[in-house]
């Protein structure tokens, strides 16, 4: 059986999300119009009384706000209606008590029509619902069907063809999931594509190597185990019609890579234009302190194991630059420039990776990013701790929990990068948009730290 390849899911995500909570705020702006000419006999309203676009205009933000936070959009929605449009009438309820306390304590209520509202909230609800069919079909001009998020991704067993997933065949990959190299990481994630749910079926003796393998991935991870049918109240998830293992949970919600993705735009794109002169400063001391190029870049692990180019100030001369990060640099590293030895402790030599975050390759907050061939002692990093892959399941960050805790600097021992494992398995599992508010600013308190260098 070919395997049929998954589709680019996380750019359709982002439109579908993004268009339905339009549509849901035009519904709600037609519905209080219409109840305005209803109960006032025109959208102008009756002299010296807010018309139903004013209520609209309060209502509308908080509404958003609220259906945003309560799950009421997302492709998990599409093709739900029912349970779409109760999420969205709830969320409209909540959003009209607020508006009422917010109007009760303005003391503006003898402004207001009490009908327009009332009339206004009762076809609003409506339009919700109204808005769910049509986004519907929005969704099936757009792509053709209501994408599915699921992969079942199969290793050296037999199943019969999923009702509604991606078929993925493990040696159509070529993957193997008991050979933990960065290449292999990088080609499990390519293979399943952008989805948000792996379902494993494979033999019992490859289950743990799978586990260790879905780490990384910034999915849901399953392993399926048609056996557990006996233990009914032991499954915790099911996948056409057979208990699973949920084995990696896929840290962060879809609304929540958007949040993080909004601060990091706003944070990276303020940070560029307010340090510019410490950028070109930098940049014309670096072409100052010898020949060769301004910026350095290097393959780093990213997101899913993805490899990605970070972008540096050049700090060490030319001809002694390591590409494959083989060897950690070092206290009083001969390869390192005078002014590359000032950019290092002051930070200023990691700037440039601002444009990585605005590209979307790193985020500002999250775990550093490191090279496939970087070692602690004599060790590849994934060989000290299996943990290890877990720490890409999110995209990596310009600083994070263990650069705030002081783990920077080389990995002379196993216990330097399990350290900054800890910090940052902390980090993923526990995020919040408030923490990375929190450490972008105690990231300010450590610039300058004994180990950068």
């Amino acid at each position: 059986m070919t395997a049929r390849p998954a589709p680019s899911k996380e750019v359709a995500r982002l439109r579908l999300y993004i268009l339905s909570i339009l549509i849901d705020l035009a519904m709600l702006g037609i519905a209080f119009a219409l109840a305005n000419a209803m109960v006032l006999g025109s959208l102008s309203g009756e002299p010296g009384k807010p018309h139903g676009l004013v209520m609209f205009a309060m209502i509308a933000p908080v509404y958003a706000l609220i259906a945003i936070n309560g799950g009421a959009y997302g492709i998990r929605m599409i093709g739900n209606r029912r349970a779409s449009a109760v999420k969205a009438v709830w969320s409209l309820t909540q959003a009209a008590l607020l508006t009422l306390i917010i109007i009760y304590f303005g003391k503006i209520g003898e402004q207001l029509s009490r009908l327009t509202f009332v009339v206004g909230l009762l076809v609003g609800g409506t339009g919700l619902y109204v808005a769910r069919i049509l986004m519907e079909r929005i969704a099936l001009a757009l792509l053709g069907e209501v994408p599915h998020f699921t992969v079942l991704l199969v290793d050296g067993v037999e199943v019969n063809a999923p009702r509604e997933a991606h078929l993925v065949f493990a040696k159509d990959l070529g993957f193997d999931p008991t050979i933990r190299t960065a290449k292999m990481a990088e080609k499990l994630a390519r293979g399943v594509g952008g989805a948000e749910r792996i379902v494993v079926a494979c033999t019992a003796e490859r289950m743990e190597a799978w586990r260790v393998a879905l780490t990384a991935l910034s999915a849901k991870g399953e392993l399926l185990v048609p056996e557990m049918s006996r233990f009914a109240p032991a499954k915790v998830s099911q996948f056409d019609d057979h208990p699973t293992l949920v084995v990696a949970g896929g840290p962060l919600l879809f609304r929540d890579r958007l949040l993080k993705r909004l601060l990091d735009v706003l944070v990276s794109s303020c940070a560029i234009l307010l340090l510019s002169p410490v950028l070109i400063a930098a940049a014309i001391a670096v072409r100052l302190s010898g020949p060769g190029p301004i910026l350095f870049r290097q393959a780093r692990m990213g997101k899913d194991a993805h490899p990605f180019m970070i972008l540096k100030f050049r700090t060490m001369h030319v001809a002694q630059t390591d590409q494959a990060a083989e060897k950690l640099t070092e206290k009083d590293d001969p390869r390192v420039t005078r002014v590359g030895a000032f950019l290092r402790k002051t930070s200023i030599d990691e700037l440039p990776q601002l444009f990585n975050v605005l590209r979307g390759d790193m985020s500002v907050v999250g775990p550093r990013p490191h090279a496939a061939a970087a070692k602690a002692a004599d060790s590849l990093y994934w060989e000290v701790d299996e943990r290890y892959w877990a720490r890409h399941c999110i995209k990596p960050g310009m600083t994070g929990l263990a650069q705030v805790r002081g783990h920077r600097g080389p990995t002379d021992s196993h216990e330097d990068l399990v350290n900054r494992l800890q910090s940052d398995l902390e980090y993923v599992t526990n995020w919040s948009i408030w923490r990375d508010l929190r450490i972008i600013v105690a990231t300010l308190g450590v610039l300058a730290h004994d180990n950068a260098y």
